[in-house]
């Protein structure tokens, strides 16, 4: 009989849950001592004037910031423990020796409703750098970051107040420091406005300060203190770029069109640099004392880039996006000519083949004509025709000789050329035989059934 209950598996699983039951109940009425090691505890810092007062900054070495506390105690207080829930303070009074090297401070730990015999902190004493104390002045700088104001606006002038400020704190950290920044969010601003800015400080490798490196700083103001006023410009477009010519050309050369690209560009500015600007009739000049257009020597056509932002008027700058360089194209010609500008649709194309299209690169050519000064006042495109005979050219890329008849008194300087592109043209889908289209659409062989 023993031995057939021995042997009854419901029995025995009957008996485990049993003992885990005992079990569980002896420990909650127990409450047994257990110890556990907590991670992670910040290690606070008190009595810091009793280093400053001499003149002397302190700074926790890299590592002992944060501390492991072993903790013995019974197992419902020491279960419920975490890491902000643990007091660790390095005093600094307790630092006997300034020139130590290095110099430890010892550390109190307490754990709420634990005695201090049963805490032990690890490792009990911290390392503390002790250096000297120095004070640098900073310049606030503002900047809207990649935010964007309404459409139409962009941002002009961006001013702290107060425009500077002062950090004092361990040489190692100030040495290191760059520059202070104000940043302020300017999304869908239509108007000047004053904004509380968000500060960070930059060392010098481009990198935010850390919290525990700004920890050991005192700053002259606080955050609180700073405003950034945004003032907002207009986006002005269609301003033209025209250029003056300085110098003189070789002998027998004389300075034909100047021709800038972009032609027309967009500005921002404040309202009064706009009237301004609109005065001298929304046209920016290059102008000719500048003598960024200098053609002295010169014998054939020249392209020169230009820094647009050298010409640019008081209050007046580029808006977003719009490039600084202008490159202006000035025709070198000889006495007696001049350059007519001949649109590309006039142009008479024959010989191109049945299937092929011609599609000329460039909606105008240049033809220059040299003549009598009467002939060439009273030349315009409307007195020249042009031919392009396409006659045995295919498929690609094509630069074609034109053919240009010019007045009486009147010839070409050089040959004209005009690049295109020639395409074969693509024959329709042949429908099916015998087949109609339904009503929905769909073909339908007439043959069937």
């Amino acid at each position: 009989m023993k031995s057939r209950l021995l042997r009854h598996p419901g029995l025995k699983i009957a008996s485990l849950v049993l003992a885990f039951f005992i079990w569980l109940v002896v420990v909650n009425v127990s409450n047994p001592v257990q110890v556990r090691t907590i991670t992670g505890v910040k290690v606070n810092v008190s009595n810091a004037s009793y280093v400053e007062s001499r003149g002397l900054s302190y700074r926790i070495e890299n590592g002992f910031d944060t501390i492991a506390v072993t903790v013995k105690g019974n197992r419902s207080t020491v279960e419920r423990l975490t890491a902000d829930r643990i007091t660790a303070t390095a005093n600094l009074t307790q630092i006997i020796d300034f020139d130590s090297d290095p110099v430890m401070v010892p550390l109190y730990v307490t754990v709420p409703n634990v005695s201090a015999e049963n805490v032990t902190a690890v490792p009990r004493n911290i390392e503390v750098v002790i250096e000297e104390t120095v004070t640098r002045e900073f310049v606030i700088t503002p900047t809207a970051g990649s935010t964007k104001p309404l459409n139409g606006y962009e941002v002009g002038d961006l001013t702290c107040s107060p425009e500077k400020l002062t950090i004092r704190g361990p040489v190692s950290i100030i040495d290191k420091l760059d520059r202070v920044s104000a940043a302020v969010d300017v999304t869908n601003l239509s108007r000047d406005t004053d904004l509380s800015p968000t500060m960070s400080i930059y060392d010098k490798n481009g990198e935010v300060l850390s919290a525990t490196e700004m920890s050991y700083l005192n700053m002259s103001v606080n955050e609180s203190d700073v405003t950034v006023h945004v003032d907002l410009y207009r986006v002005h477009a269609g301003v033209t770029l025209a250029g003056e010519t300085s110098g003189e050309p070789a002998a027998g050369f004389q300075v034909g069109q100047v021709t800038i690209t972009p032609a027309t560009i967009s500005v921002v500015g404040n309202q009064e640099a706009l009237d301004a600007l609109a005065d001298q009739n929304d046209t920016i000049t290059i102008d000719e004392a500048s003598e960024a257009l200098n053609v002295t020597g010169a014998d054939s056509d020249l392209d020169i880039n230009v820094d647009i932002r050298e010409f640019l008027p008081d209050g007046i700058n580029l808006a977003e996006d719009v490039s600084y360089t202008a490159v202006v194209t000035i025709q070198i010609l000889p006495y007696g000519s001049k350059s007519i500008s001949f649109s590309t649709r006039n142009i008479k194309v024959t010989g191109l083949a049945e299937n092929l299209n011609n599609v000329f690169s460039s909606d105008r050519v240049e033809i220059r004509v040299r003549g009598t000064d009467e002939a060439l006042e009273a030349l315009d495109a409307s007195g020249i025709t042009v031919t392009a005979n396409l006659t045995g050219y295919g498929v690609g890329q094509v630069n074609i000789p034109l053919s240009v008849q010019l007045p009486d008194e009147c010839e070409l300087v050089e040959e004209v050329f005009a690049a295109a592109t020639i395409t074969a043209t693509e024959k329709p889908e042949e429908r099916p035989e015998n087949t109609d289209q339904s009503e929905n659409g769909q073909a339908v062989n007439n043959n069937e059934g």
